[in-house]
């Protein structure tokens, strides 16, 4: 490699100043991204610029959601021997039973009639 060729370019390069980086440049260079970067359209991006009120919509929301929600159910706990009076006058030998009792008071009176 011939130097003579490029003697005058490395004179003339020793004779520049070197650069040197301002002590804000990832400070400005961090801000230009920022300003240059594309706006985001659409519901998520307007809630994620402004969540409070989203948050605050959804609270609403909820607030009314529960009290227009109806109340606890009181339900009544049912009489014992309601209960088992309905189970016996809806069962098959209801009928039976109460001939029965007609039948053992025909009984009680003959038994009065033979003495």
């Amino acid at each position: 490699m011939n130097t003579e060729e490029h003697d005058d370019l490395w004179r003339l390069l020793g004779k520049v100043r070197t650069p040197s980086a301002s002590p804000f440049f990832s400070r400005n260079v961090q801000r230009a991204i920022r300003e240059e970067r594309q706006e985001t359209t659409g519901v998520f991006a307007w809630l994620r610029r402004h969540w409070q009120l989203g948050a605050l919509g959804t609270c609403a929301v909820a607030v009314a959601a529960l009290a227009l929600a109806p109340g606890p159910q009181r339900t009544e706990v049912p009489d014992p021997t309601a209960l088992l009076a309905e189970q016996l006058s809806q069962s098959i030998d209801y009928q039976v039973i109460s001939n029965l009792d007609e039948l053992i008071a025909s009984e009680e009176s003959l038994a009065w009639l033979e003495n």
